[in-house]
This record gives structure tokens, sequence and C-alpha cells, in this order.
């Protein structure tokens, strides 16, 4: 009897108590671990919170560090991209000034920069042997005109000492020489007004010092086909030097 009730009450416990399986246990644990006092969950907050102030010193040092580098950087970059912007206009201004100075048979065909200035140097080269070539010529010219006016002059023009004046045609037009001593110097000025009066044009005047006294030789030219008297105008030309001479003479004599 006694064996019946402790069968009879086992049954009753096991009805009461039930046993789950392992999964069920994993999952308390997990809710063990899940669920932790609010005061030590508050340990662990002001812990992490400590560690971190602590450590964000030298984390903000080195930003700080690395922000200025970054900073000083950008700065360097924007300085020299504004120098290479101007650098590069004023030398696009200084080619468009180049190229406009070159003739367009040495700009036909040529596009990039490098053609210009190959071009620009053929150009300079160029106008270096016209320049020598002008010069020479020039001094050729000088020097026969020099010879062909001591040549022309008549020995008496050249060994006065007083105003002399030669009027003769010329295969331009009129050919005037005068003569005058260095120290009764003919303002040359009032004899071309007297030349241009007559209705000629000048074309060369050169003046040359021949002992003591002083050369000029000015070959003009007829306008509108008027006919010219070389005669009356050496005559008007010597009045003119005689009385520059009087003048002279006169303020010498005060």
């Amino acid at each position: 009897m006694d064996y019946v009730n402790s069968m009879f009450r086992s049954d009753q416990m096991a009805d009461k108590f039930q046993f789950f399986p392992i999964p069920c246990r994993h999952t308390i644990q997990q809710d063990e671990l899940i669920l932790i006092p609010s005061e030590e969950a508050n340990d662990l907050s002001n812990w992490g919170d400590y560690s971190q102030r602590r450590r964000k010193p030298a984390r903000a040092f080195l930003v700080n560090d690395v922000d200025g580098k970054s900073i000083d950087n950008k700065k360097k970059k924007i300085i020299h991209r504004d120098i290479e912007r101007q650098r590069r206009q004023e030398m696009a201004t200084l080619y468009r000034a180049l190229r406009l100075q070159l003739p367009l048979e040495y700009l036909k065909g040529k596009r990039s920069i490098s053609d210009h200035m190959h071009e620009a140097v053929n150009y300079i080269k160029h106008l270096q042997k016209k320049i020598l070539k002008l010069s020479g010529r020039r001094d050729e010219l000088k020097s026969s005109s020099n010879s062909y006016a001591s040549r022309s002059v008549p020995e008496s023009l050249q060994d006065s000492s007083e105003h002399s004046v030669m009027v003769r045609p010329c295969l331009a037009g009129v050919e005037v020489v005068i003569s005058t001593c260095l120290r009764q110097g003919l303002n040359l000025s009032s004899v071309l007004e007297v030349i241009l009066a007559e209705g000629l044009s000048v074309v060369t005047c050169i003046s040359t010092k021949v002992n003591e006294s002083l050369m000029h030789t000015i070959v003009s030219e007829v306008n509108d086909g008027r006919n010219i008297e070389p005669s009356e105008l050496q005559q008007k030309l010597t009045m003119l030097a005689t009385s520059s001479s009087e003048l002279h003479l006169g303020m010498l004599a005060k």
C-alpha cells in the first residue's frame, strides 16, 4: 500500500514538474546574460566613459596636428596655383604680342607656339641681315655724295673766305652750292626758304666742311612744270648771303 502511494505521489510530482530540453537551457543562459542588474551596468558604462575621456586629449592633439599640416598644404597649393595661373596669362600675352609682330608669310600654316617662336627667330635674323645691308648702302651713298660735292665745287668756292653761291641745272632740277666761312655762318633755314619760295622741292641737303669753310649742297626739283632761271635764283641767294655777312660784321663792330 505504501508502495502504491509512493508511485502515485511520484506521478503527481512528474505532472507538476516538466523537464525541458537543452536548447531551452541555452535560452535561459542567454536571458541570464542579458538581464544584468542596473547598478553593474552603470558601473560598466561609467568605466567606458572614463577610459574614453582619458584617451580624448591625445586623440585631439593628433587631429589638430594633422589638420594644421593639411591647412598649410592647402595654402601652399592655392599660392602655387595662383602663381602658375598668372605666369600662364603673362606668357599668353607675350606670345600674342610676338605673333602680331610677325608678317603673315611667316605665320602661314603655323599654328603651334613652338612654330611661332621658330619663325620669330628667322624673322629677327632676316631683319639683322637687312639692317647690315642698308647700313653698308648708306655708307656708300654718303661717301660718294661727299666726294661728288668736293669735286663739283670750283676751287674759288673752296678757298673763298666769304659767302659764295653757285646755282646750276642738274638731272633732278636745280643744284645749289653755297660756301660760307665758319666764322660767318649763313643761316641754312633762310636759304631753304628762298628755294621753296621759288616753287622748288628740296630732295637732298648735304653739309660738308672743306678747309675753313662750310659747304652746303642742295638738290631741288621743279614742281608743276615751272620754268626756273638758275641765274635769278643765284642772284637772290647771293643777296641773302651778302646781307647775312653785313649783319655779322655790324654785330662785330658793336
